[in-house]
């Protein structure tokens, strides 16, 4: 089975030096972000990106969402500028979908959060693969035994956290983030998520 971590605010540093040399080596971790769990992998690793097509058994045409660690980043993906209206959504809840140089496209979001934070610092600011924690086509996972329950023996490692919010005694979880397309003539909402943008 895969060791599983909860990550709290004492623990940060250890956590985050543990995730990022597994990363280094080409390992695959669930890991919490600012919106829902992720599987994430180096992009740089070809092997353990596969690794993940494989362990959410999903088509090798739906390429996964980047997550990177600024703004300055993009210029390593497109030549399209993106707009101050957009930007001023970052970091937070919000995928940006791009033109790569090579024609294709990609989807990129810069995560406010202290722990991804602190794992790009690690990781020489390198960007990673970040597909929700879930097998393709099934629920978001929330739950840290769930969680185990689905990638355990098959990541190489899960970090868990209450990433749950109480309110009146009901627990509000987080959404996914919203995505924006950019690549094409016209900009277009593909998802309304964490953020609602203003257009």
């Amino acid at each position: 089975m895969s060791s599983v971590y909860t990550l709290t605010e004492k623990n940060i540093d250890s956590i985050t030096r543990l995730v990022a040399g597994s990363l280094v080596d080409c390992g695959v971790f669930v890991i919490p972000t600012d919106t829902i769990y992720g599987i994430v992998a180096l992009e740089q690793c070809g092997a353990a990106v596969q690794r993940i097509f494989e362990i959410k058994k999903r088509p090798v045409q739906k390429q996964f969402i980047r997550l990177i660690s600024g703004p300055d980043m993009l210029r390593d993906y497109t030549d399209q500028a993106v707009t101050p209206e957009l930007l001023r959504y970052w970091p937070g809840p919000l995928t940006i979908i791009v033109r790569r140089h090579d024609g294709g496209t990609v989807a990129l979001r810069y995560p406010d959060d202290p722990f991804l934070q602190a794992l790009f610092r690690c990781l020489d600011n390198r960007s990673i693969v970040a597909p929700s924690a879930n097998i393709s086509g099934e629920d978001d996972i929330f739950d840290c035994r769930e969680l185990a329950r689905v990638f355990g023996g098959l990541v190489d490692g899960i970090v868990c956290r209450d990433q749950g919010r109480k309110k009146n005694g009901v627990l509000h979880r987080p959404a996914a983030s919203t995505i924006v397309d950019i690549s094409g003539p016209h900009v277009r909402v593909i998802r309304e998520g964490g953020v609602k943008i203003t257009l």
